[in-house]
């Protein structure tokens, strides 16, 4: 028995001596194993490193242009011949003691000033027209009453020197009046003169008289000072005298100022600086603006 299993063991061994790398090549087994262990580990550091990134492995990391956003561009505002003053549709009878009355305009709103030129009996009569009802700050008492055949709202603010009285009403769709001034007049005076509002068609007292409008746009700011249409699409305002930059135009025998949508002109004689703003021919505009004698520039 114990011859059989040395005889066993003899001829395993000698035939797993067959399939063992000779000396000259087991090292260089060693080292082809080894160096295909170590392509593995980088191919999977590699791409684990994609997949954590998000990418797929196989597609190479592009960096994409920054995209450019373009604002869109306000469309010109063409000018067109001629403008028309708009007017302020009532007046109240002429008073000895009152002026004629000085009509304007504030965003929207058409104002009318009746001044007293005699203070023992009269007082400075103010009449705003507007589309929507009157707004109010600050503490006052307010009566309900009748006024024009409607129903009204005379409110009175105790203030010192004189109460400030008001009453306003809607006179129809879309239209409220209020009339204020002070307590020269009792309550009753001051519905009496809403009652005596007539229509009329005073015009506005513009600073400018102007050869070119910009079309399609109504005015809504008119003062003694500044023109605006279209809640401030199209601006001319006459400024105390402004240090500019160096002339890029002339308008008329005036030096003027051009950047991108603002135009200032150096009115010399009036110790004035002209400023026109909006998306049209400034140029041309400013060439048609004439300074009327009432302007009166602001700061």
């Amino acid at each position: 028995m114990a011859d059989e299993l040395d005889r066993l063991l003899a001829e395993t061994l000698h035939g797993a001596a067959h399939h063992a790398p000779v000396d000259d090549g087991l090292l260089a087994e060693v080292h082809r194993r080894s160096a295909k262990l170590r392509r593995r580990r980088v191919a999977l550091s590699a791409a684990a490193v994609v997949l954590v990134a998000g990418v797929p492995a196989g597609f190479a990391l592009v960096e994409r242009p920054p995209v450019t956003v373009v604002a869109p561009v306000a469309p010109a505002v063409r000018l067109s011949a001629g403008w028309t003053v708009p007017a302020f549709p009532y007046t109240l009878p002429a008073t000895e003691g009152m002026t004629a009355p000085v009509a304007r305009m504030q965003d929207g709103d058409l104002i009318a000033l009746f001044e007293a030129t005699e203070q023992q009996h009269h007082a400075d009569i103010t009449v705003t027209v507007s589309a929507a009802k009157p707004a109010f700050s600050g503490t006052a008492s307010e009566k309900q009453i009748e006024v024009r055949g409607k129903s009204g709202t005379l409110r009175t603010v105790d203030v010192r020197p004189a109460k400030q009285l008001t009453v306003y009403w809607p006179e129809d769709s879309g239209r409220w009046i209020r009339l204020a001034t002070d307590d020269t007049y009792t309550p009753q005076q001051v519905v009496a003169l809403a009652d005596a509002l007539t229509p009329a068609s005073v015009a506005m007292a513009a600073p400018f008289r102007l050869d070119l409008s910009p079309a399609g746009l109504t005015a809504d700011t008119i003062t003694e000072s500044r023109i605006s249409f279209g809640g401030g699409a199209v601006t001319i305002v006459l400024r105390k005298r402004l240090a500019l930059g160096t002339p890029n135009e002339q308008v008329g025998p005036y030096e003027a100022v051009l950047t991108d949508d603002k135009l200032d002109v150096d009115v010399t004689d009036w110790n004035a600086t002209l400023e026109l703003t909006g998306h049209t021919d400034l140029l041309r505009l400013a060439a048609g603006v004439h300074i009327l004698d009432r302007s009166n520039p602001e700061s």
